[in-house]
Formats: C-alpha cells, sequence, structure tokens
C-alpha cells in the first residue's frame, strides 16, 4: 500500500515563489565554500535546484551533489567549480 498524506498538511513553500539571493559579486571569482553555504541556504528556504543553479550561476551537477551528497556522484567538486568560474568569467 502507498501512504496515504493527511490532507492537513500544507506546502511550506509556494511553488514559482521566488527565493531571494545573498549578495554575491558575480563579475569576480568565487570561493567554492563560500558558494556552497550560499546554495545550502537557498535550499533551506525552499529553493530548487534548477533555481540555485540559475540564481548563483552554477552547474545542475555541483549543485545536486551538494544537496544530496551522494557517495555515487563523487566529484572534486572544488576543482570542477575552479574550473567552471574560469569559464563562466572568460578566462582560460
Amino acid at each position: 500500500m502507498t501512504p496515504r498524506r493527511s490532507s492537513s498538511v500544507e506546502a511550506s513553500v509556494e511553488l514559482g515563489t521566488p527565493v531571494e539571493q545573498k549578495s554575491s559579486d558575480l563579475s569576480k571569482p568565487r570561493k567554492w565554500a563560500d558558494v556552497a553555504k550560499e546554495v545550502q541556504a537557498l535550499r533551506e528556504k525552499g529553493a530548487t535546484v534548477p533555481e540555485i543553479c540559475e540564481q548563483l550561476q552554477v552547474s545542475y551537477v555541483l549543485v545536486n551533489q551538494l544537496i544530496l551528497q551522494s557517495y555515487k556522484m563523487a566529484i572534486d567538486s572544488a576543482a570542477v567549480f575552479e574550473r567552471q568560474e574560469q569559464i563562466r568569467l572568460g578566462v582560460e
């Protein structure tokens, strides 16, 4: 049998509601540790992975791995982020 959800439980986040982003300067290289904190804060506020990716200009793979913390997605997040920052800023 499938578990039933109680009808008295309400969603805490409305769909399509924009989640505010912390002020981070996207024109300068960022540090993965700082971006990771922003990702977690946005997720706690109810933002979806695609919304976070768009707001912070970070790839889906990095955001998804951070949120899921899956052993199946073991990549060097810091190194991948650094490379993507170089590409995003046009520095190669």
